[in-house]
């Protein structure tokens, strides 16, 4: 049968805006080296692009063309740190409006102002702070009857959880949950497509505040960090620059999760310390400075915002003008356990609280946001401390008595053992309202809340501190005191708890000294806040607990691999995939290549030669293909009987040359000797730095006339689709350590990595198949089979509860 040659138009097939969304597909990974070449030959491009202008006139006067280039070049120069300055300074406006919207929302439960509906309380009595314990008039609460203010309080907080839970599921359901472990994984190389978008952005802005002032135990520092890198993006999305480079997008996202952290705790050292520690899968000291700037402009923001009218950041900003004693180490070690304990206790059962919802609750978000809700309010309403807002109460504890801390007799000698009650009581109710609530389908973020009950344990291990110093004031113990000088000062104590719990759940360490440092400016406290973090970091490595977003990164099923490095001592071959779906290089029809798309969904296909013995040749990515054929057929209808030519047959022997060279030399990888770059210092096409053509290189030099061009190999009616393919792909012996191979998907970031043993193909390994393997060997470990087996009984203990009560409801539901 005679084949007319394949006319391929390059006009009616320009580039546009399908060919970014469809490089990656949703819930896949970058192949970063791909994306570093294409990288590379848009900066070299741009470079050419300006050269021929760069030298002045004949007599080197200045010309107009030579001093436009210029501009334009420092315009291309500064564009990144354009697009990080704009980012910041919307995350702090951003910022400020939550805070303000949130303080006021957090107030209306209780009253509101005579004076003007919009004012929260503060500002609502702000004449009246100056004397303290003066009434208030302009403020009114909603009854003077405590039954019918404790409905309101209640009523107004289903209210604000119902309208957060329904917004999320209506609008935007990826605005639910913290979102630090999904930008983790992001950085790292996931797609998550809409996770950063504009309607996630906009609902988790709007429905933030209305979480936080319905008192949930959930916090809006962690959602920050999502709404900030939500920001980023989006900025970003306007400069070509970065929206077509997935390395460049993943800078600008690290440095406005930086920003998130600092207008969140008013530290934007901390940001920075916070993206390198626990954010960004690799860090270079470029993303650094694009980090701490970014974070310095949203907190100059923030600043010049002045929510609190306080000249504060954050509204639990205090400051100690007392040193601490040596014999309170003691004490501070106390707190570092605490942490410890309580970020492992709550890991473990809140893992399967979510393994419950996962399995009961999927369709119930609402309904349970609101239950949690309820339930919240309805007993926090008779505790003083959970009645508050974290923030606030934070505020409260963190200060020190003799600044105007005695709130609700909270600092006097004859209350001193009603209040440790009442802290011991939050803390426990606390723990298991985090437990229950955190995860739950509204904005919600760990870090507030684990602050809080730090800072309500440790406040009253510091009440308990001053009572016995008050009871045995001669002790030797307290021979360093001075009489004339507070010995002792709670505040701290309740300072320090909050730094322990939020390391204990999160597994950081320098990021909380240096956001504490910056929240109190007390450089005499660096060193307990390191020796209990250094204890709460201890109890959590014998717990062997990871942090929570670590945790749930595991529990979801995201490809990410830990930044620890781990001993398997078995070969590569040991977890590869064997069975493979393989393109023959030469001899398929359109036709067979078609129904092997449709028939299989992995993401791309190695090439192998057309003589069955599996010599590998190459491999293809799908979106690739797919585009590349899609494109043939709008341009020429094809026969069906085409036949696709992967590698020419001259290209095929020369590989096969290449193999027979290294196999007598002991060599079992594929090279090829790269050619020499053109005049513009690009590299041929075909090889493209040793890997195959991207969608994305359309847009450029390499057009779709590549499929048709006049070679004088070239054969009648044969789509020719050798400029696609990879023939230097990543490859490994079988008997390659394992870990050997899972330092090369965390350095290289490759997509896949080919198994072959002197050039035929064995298998191939990506980094889901590496975590399956790790997944399924932790599982059999007899130390996880034994946490395994009591780990489960929170969990079934909600099952039992849940089937017993749709067993009692179940009769009065209609039918």
């Amino acid at each position: 049968m005679s084949h007319e040659r394949v006319n391929i138009s390059t006009q009616t097939h320009n580039v546009d805006e399908e060919l970014e969304s469809r490089k990656y597909a949703d819930f896949t990974t970058i192949d970063w080296m791909q994306d570093a070449t294409l990288e590379r030959n848009r900066r070299l491009r741009s470079l050419a692009e300006l050269q021929p202008a760069a030298a002045r006139g004949p007599n080197g006067e200045i010309t107009t063309q030579w001093f436009w280039r210029h501009i334009k070049k420092i315009a291309i120069n500064s564009q990144s740190w354009f697009v990080v300055s704009l980012a910041g300074a919307i995350i702090g406006v951003n910022a400020a409006l939550i805070s303000i919207t949130t303080e006021w929302l957090s107030d209306i439960k209780m009253g509101y102002c005579k004076d003007g509906w919009w004012l929260n309380q503060e500002f609502c009595c702000w004449e009246n702070q100056k004397n303290e314990g003066a009434a208030c008039d302009a403020w009114t609460s909603w009854s003077s009857f405590a039954v019918v203010q404790w409905f309101a309080y209640v009523l107004f907080a289903a209210l604000f959880s119902f309208t957060a839970a329904y917004l999320v599921r209506a609008f935007a359901r990826y605005a639910a949950g913290s979102g630090i472990s999904e930008i983790k994984c992001i950085l790292a190389g996931f797609v998550m497509k809409g996770y950063l978008g504009a309607w996630t952005f906009f609902i988790k802005s709007l429905t933030l505040p209305l979480v936080i002032a319905s008192g949930l135990s959930v916090g809006k520092e962690g959602p920050s960090v999502h709404v900030a890198c939500c920001i980023g993006y989006l900025v970003a999305s306007f400069f070509p620059r970065f929206s077509s480079s997935q390395g460049k997008m993943r800078e600008v996202i690290t440095a406005a999760s930086a920003a998130g952290v600092a207008v969140a705790f008013g530290s934007p050292i901390g940001g920075v310390v916070f993206s390198i520690e626990e954010m960004s899968h690799t860090f270079s000291i470029k993303t650094m400075w694009r980090s701490f700037f970014c974070a310095l402009i949203a907190t100059v923001t923030l600043s010049a915002m002045n929510p609190f009218r306080t000249g504060k950041l954050v509204l639990f900003q205090v400051t100690y003008d007392r040193d601490w004693h040596f014999f309170e180490l003691l004490f501070f070690m106390v707190i570092g356990l605490f942490g410890g304990v309580y970020g492992a206790f709550v890991v473990k059962f809140n893992l399967q609280v979510a393994a419950f919802r996962r399995k009961f609750l999927s369709n119930h978000g609402v309904t349970e946001a609101v239950f949690l809700a309820t339930l919240t309010a309805m007993i926090g309403y008779f505790n003083r401390f959970l009645r508050l807002d974290m923030t606030e109460s934070l505020y409260i504890l963190f200060r020190e008595c003799e600044g105007g801390g005695d709130y609700e007799d909270l600092c006097q000698s004859w209350a001193q053992w009603r209040m440790a009650n009442s802290l011991l009581l939050a803390t426990i109710f606390r723990i298991l309202l985090v437990i229950v609530s955190y995860g739950c389908k509204v904005p919600a973020g760990i870090f507030i809340p684990s602050m809080a009950i730090g800072a309500t344990f440790g406040r009253m291990v510091g009440i308990l501190v001053k009572a016995i110093y008050r009871q045995y004031p001669e002790s030797g113990w307290f021979a360093v005191c001075d009489p004339n000088i507070p010995c002792i000062t709670p505040g701290t104590y309740a300072f320090l708890g909050a730094a322990a719990a939020l390391s204990g759940v999160m597994r950081i360490t320098v990021t909380v000294v240096v956001v504490m440092f910056e929240l109190t400016g007390a450089l005499t406290y660096i060193l307990p806040t390191m020796i209990v973090l250094l204890v709460t970091k201890a109890v959590g490595d014998w717990f062997g607990m990871a942090g929570i977003a670590d945790e749930m990164i595991k529990f979801n099923g995201y490809p990410f691999l830990e930044q620890e490095d781990i001993t398997f001592n078995i070969p590569v071959s040991r977890v590869m995939r064997r069975q493979l779906h393989t393109m023959s290089a030469r001899g398929m029809t359109l036709q067979e290549v078609e129904r092997k798309l449709d028939e299989t969904s992995v993401n791309g296909y190695p090439v192998v030669a057309p003589d069955g013995h599996r010599a590998l040749l190459g491999y293809i990515g799908r979106t690739e293909l797919r585009y590349v054929l899609d494109r043939a057929q709008e341009s020429q209808h094809l026969e069906p009987d085409t036949l696709c030519e992967f590698l020419s047959e001259a290209q095929s022997n020369n590989l096969e040359v290449g193999r027979s060279s290294r196999r007598a030399g002991g060599h079992s990888g594929i090279m090829a000797e790269p050619p020499s770059a053109g005049p513009d210092g690009l590299l041929p096409p075909s090889w493209s730095a040793g890997t195959g053509l991207s969608i994305e290189d359309v847009d450029n030099d390499i057009e779709l006339s590549l499929l048709h061009e006049e070679r004088t190999n070239a054969r009648d009616g044969i789509l020719r689709l050798d400029p696609w393919v990879n023939q230097t792909p990543i490859t490994v012996g079988p008997q390659m350590p394992l870990e050997t191979v899972v330092q090369m998907f965390k350095r290289l970031g490759p997509r896949v990595i080919l198994v072959e043993k002197v050039g035929t193909l064995m298998g191939l390994i990506t980094v889901k198949d590496v975590l399956r393997f790790i997944e399924k060997e932790e599982a059999e470990s007899p130390t996880r089979q034994q946490q395994a087996a009591g780990s489960t009984s929170l969990e079934t203990a909600l099952e039992d509860a849940w089937i017993w009560l749709a067993s009692r409801i179940r009769p009065f539901l209609p039918r």
